[in-house]
């Protein structure tokens, strides 16, 4: 007669569990092989000449005390030379003295003066705005190489009225945090 083998002990015994667990962890029991990595998102790549046509949009504070829809305006962009620094000119497409950009470019950055006269302009939206302020952003390559600001930030004065009304009816506000993005169109 056969005696049986003795038992594993219990510390044997875990580790056994243990070394099946760590290996099918390792994808060595996968039957469809490894996993592949997700490929990584594409990101955008600083830069691309400010020209063309383009769409300006500005978005009021959230501690503005008006509507904070955002306004646009149809916009052409151009070079403006680099004098003592590159620059852009960023234009109300077609009456450029209405609203304009002019904005130093550099390091894949825009900083510059955004304004209207006294005035205002009339925005897509249908309602007259004033701006005095300080515009500033990164410049992305936008898919058809150009450059285009996704994200930046709007410092100073911004009102709103219904056309043919005075400044400021439908809100004034000055914040540093108005939102501002120039599209390509």
């Amino acid at each position: 007669m056969k005696e049986a083998p003795p038992l594993a002990s219990p510390a044997a015994r875990a580790a056994v569990v243990a070394l099946v667990v760590f290996a099918a962890g390792c994808g060595g029991s996968n039957p469809i092989g490894p996993m592949p990595s997700p490929s990584p998102s594409p990101t955008a790549q600083a830069g691309g000449a400010i020209a063309g046509r383009y769409t300006l949009s500005i978005t009021p504070s959230a501690s503005c005390a008006m509507s904070r829809a955002p306004i646009t305006f149809l916009m052409t962009g151009a070079d403006a030379g680099a004098t003592t620094h590159p620059g852009v000119q960023v234009l109300l497409d077609p009456n450029g003295f209405r609203l304009e950009l002019e904005a130093v470019y550099e390091n894949f950055s825009i900083h510059g003066g955004l304004g209207t006269p006294d005035g205002g302009v009339v925005s897509d939206q249908g309602q007259s705005v004033f701006v005095h302020a300080i515009g500033a952003g990164p410049v992305l390559r936008a898919t058809d190489s150009r450059g285009e600001v996704l994200t930046g930030t709007l410092a100073g004065y911004l009102a709103l009225a219904a056309i043919g009304d005075f400044e400021g009816t439908l809100g004034t506000c000055s914040a540093a945090d108005h939102a501002l993005s120039l599209r390509t169109r």
